[in-house]
């Protein structure tokens, strides 16, 4: 491996170009001095006695007592392990801190009045706004989760919203699904199964294509832009218009009526 391939392995780990250079020395020299650590760096000095005390730190080097002041790497392993080690725990502490930070913010009265009648029309194009607002399509359910998807997308759909699923479920909730497929499809069932369970999930199977769509409570939906792209992967329209809600409503019990179920239509864990 090149010099230049261990540089940007040790960027990617967190480290500057200058430190990278510096470890990569030291590595090479084992135990040396810092003017032998400058020269075959070709970093200044200066900079090598500003960079030691943080690659100290991370626990990639150590000072050896005497005079002149020696140092060596650490066991490489253990040492870049630790850094990793050290990275995710920094990771963890930041999401702490933004989940304890969207807690504080939610529950903050954000939200205008709207008049009861009042039609909202959002095209949505960003992968995570179609999510989040999907999410909170599920989680505002009461009475139905009406879903149709194609059995390629199937698996991810329901994986990105397992928790958003079962917490519906829990405040008593049915999910009805229609996948796009050949023909009922036993794997496809337990697959669903295992991700969110429940003996209020219902699947049926449709052999054609389909308008994919999910719907809430006859209250709100997401419409994707296309019969073959996924939820999240083409900009999606989300509705609240009883007219348009209506026309989907209408169109899902059709679907479901031609749609085919297995033996054993109802899931249950």
């Amino acid at each position: 491996m090149t010099n230049d391939e261990n540089t940007d392995l040790l960027l990617g780990l967190g480290l500057t170009l200058n430190q990278a250079k510096v470890y990569l020395a030291i590595l090479k020299l084992e135990k040396t001095t810092v003017g032998q650590v400058a020269k075959f760096s070709r970093v200044r000095r200066e900079d090598v006695y500003r960079i030691l005390p943080s690659l100290e730190k991370m626990g990639l080097i150590e000072r050896l007592m005497g005079k002149p002041t020696e140092v060596r790497a650490t066991l490489i392993s253990d040492a870049l392990t630790s850094l990793v080690a050290e990275e995710q725990n920094k990771a963890n502490e930041r999401l702490t801190n933004m989940k304890s930070s969207i807690q504080k913010l939610s529950i903050k009265d954000w939200k205008q009045p709207l008049h009861s009648d009042a039609s909202i029309y959002i095209v949505i194009a960003e992968k995570k706004a179609i999510l989040a607002k999907t999410s909170e399509l599920i989680r505002n359910s009461r009475k139905e989760v009406a879903l149709i998807a194609n059995k390629v997308s199937l698996i991810t759909v329901l994986s990105h919203f397992s928790d958003e699923y079962k917490y519906a479920i829990k405040k008593g909730t049915v999910i009805r699904l229609i996948f796009e497929a050949a023909g009922p499809d036993e794997l496809l069932k337990e697959k669903a199964q295992k991700i969110i369970g429940g003996a209020s999930v219902q699947i049926r199977f449709h052999r054609e294509p389909l308008n994919h769509f999910i719907m809430s409570d006859d209250k709100e939906a997401m419409i994707t832009a296309s019969k073959s792209t996924g939820l999240g992967e083409s900009p999606s329209l989300w509705v609240n218009n009883s007219n348009l809600i209506g026309v989907l409503r209408t169109s899902f019990e059709s679907d479901w009526q031609i749609a085919e179920s297995l033996p054993e239509q109802l899931i249950s864990t």
